[in-house]
C-alpha cells in the first residue's frame, strides 16, 4: 500500500500557479512523491537526468507543448 505524503496536497495546489522545486536528503522519497503527483494531476512528462535518453530530451528541450506537468529529476547533476 502506497502512503500519501503530507506535502502532496500543498505541491498540487502550488503547481496550479508556479514551479515547485523539491529538495531533501537522499532516499527520502522525492522521486516517488514527484511521480505520484504526476500520476494524480493528469498529462505530463517525467524525465530523469540519470537516464541517457531522457538527458537528450532535456538538452533538446523536447517536451509536450501546452499545459502539462514536466518533472525534471536529478537535474542538479
Amino acid at each position: 500500500m502506497e502512503l500519501r505524503r503530507y506535502l502532496e496536497t500543498a505541491i498540487a495546489e502550488d503547481l496550479a500557479e508556479k514551479m515547485v522545486f523539491l529538495a531533501g536528503p537522499r532516499q527520502v522519497g522525492k522521486t516517488t512523491l514527484a511521480r505520484h503527483v504526476l500520476a494524480g494531476l493528469g498529462p505530463g512528462l517525467y524525465l530523469n537526468w540519470d537516464n541517457r535518453e531522457d538527458r537528450r530530451e532535456i538538452r533538446a528541450a523536447r517536451w509536450p507543448a501546452g499545459p502539462a506537468l514536466l518533472i525534471l529529476d536529478e537535474l542538479h547533476k
